[in-house]
């Protein structure tokens, strides 16, 4: 059914009024731009991987399995949006996005497989879902436990990362995977296989010929450039120092990219969210409340950058420069 999504315009605990100060730090020291952040709302359990589907609306997914869709009431990113369940993995989800036929893809920890979910309106107005394994293993091999997805807009293909549950892939063990699926022929194409330190996060550059990765527990951003197409190479994009590591990337239609430069409640206080240039520098920062950010996406009209951040179990929402 569908509701205002509680905590709409409230801030979290501890706060005394409807918006948080968001502010951008440029390296030229420039006087520091304050900016309105919104939460759009704050949830029961974390949600994590914003995504828009292709009719534009906003979807996250919960820890607890179900996909929740936001909308305004005009259409437009700028009012507060309302919630209703659009569906539910029945998993350990990580990781969502659409294709252009509105088909919902999984990254499920707990079923260590990728899952297609088709949701089918009946003519009585209710809705059902058909789950399938897309994907599930590699060469007879199981695994680990997809992470994040992304899909080509242009060509369908599906990238993901491979590294299972928080601490399963690490710097002592880097076993993590970016894999590739054609849409046409179902064949599953390894980019860096069993090597990586926790991947997490990844988008892909404006023109669909980078796919760039956030390697968490190595700190860094990696590459993957296709040369000739679809023959991928990869190197280090950007090296970050403090904070755990990075989560989530978006990346805005000029190519620079947001990326959640993730910690532990424990370390600080603050989010951060590192603006980077296509050629690699970092040209600003972002800040908001919580530093456990697990999710970002853009929204179409490029006005904003939709944050999930875990502490809070809030989705916020933050203008862009």
């Amino acid at each position: 059914s569908r509701k205002k999504l509680r905590g709409v315009g409230e801030a979290p605990k501890g706060s005394c009024g409807k918006f948080h100060s968001c502010t951008l730090r440029r390296r030229d020291r420039a006087p520091a731009m304050s900016q309105e952040l919104q939460i759009l709302g704050r949830h029961d359990s974390p949600v994590t991987s914003p995504t828009f589907g292709p009719n534009g609306e906003l979807f996250a997914i919960s820890a607890s399995g179900d996909i929740y869709r936001y909308s305004s009431a005009d259409g437009s990113y700028d009012n507060e949006y309302q919630t209703e369940s659009w569906g539910n993995s029945s998993g350990q989800p990580l990781g969502l996005d659409f294709d252009n036929q509105g088909v919902a893809f999984v990254c499920d920890a707990a079923h260590q497989s990728i899952f297609r979910i088709v949701r089918v309106e009946t003519d009585g107005g209710q809705a059902t879902h058909h789950i399938d394994p897309y994907v599930k293993e590699y060469e007879q091999s199981q695994f680990l436990g997809p992470n994040s997805l992304c899909l080509s807009r242009q060509t369908g293909m599906l990238y993901f990362t491979d590294s299972g549950p928080f601490g399963e892939t690490s710097l002592q063990n880097p076993r993590g995977s970016v894999f590739a699926i054609s849409p046409s022929t179902q064949l599953l194409i390894p980019l860096c296989l069993n090597t990586l330190a926790h991947p997490c996060g990844l988008a892909l550059s404006p023109d669909e010929k980078n796919i760039y990765v956030a390697e968490t527990a190595m700190n860094r951003i990696l590459r993957f450039s296709q040369h000739p197409l679809q023959v991928f190479h990869c190197s280090v994009f950007h090296q970050l120092s403090g904070r755990f590591g990075p989560t989530a990337i978006a990346v805005s239609r000029s190519g620079d990219l947001y990326v959640a430069h993730f910690d532990f409640g424990e370390n600080t206080d603050n989010g951060r969210v590192v603006i980077i240039n296509p050629d690699g520098e970092i040209t600003g920062a972002l800040s908001v409340p919580g530093p456990e950010i697990t999710g970002l996406c853009i929204t179409p009209d490029q006005r904003y950058l939709v944050v999930a951040e875990r502490s809070t179990t809030s989705l916020y929402r933050v203008p862009l420069p």
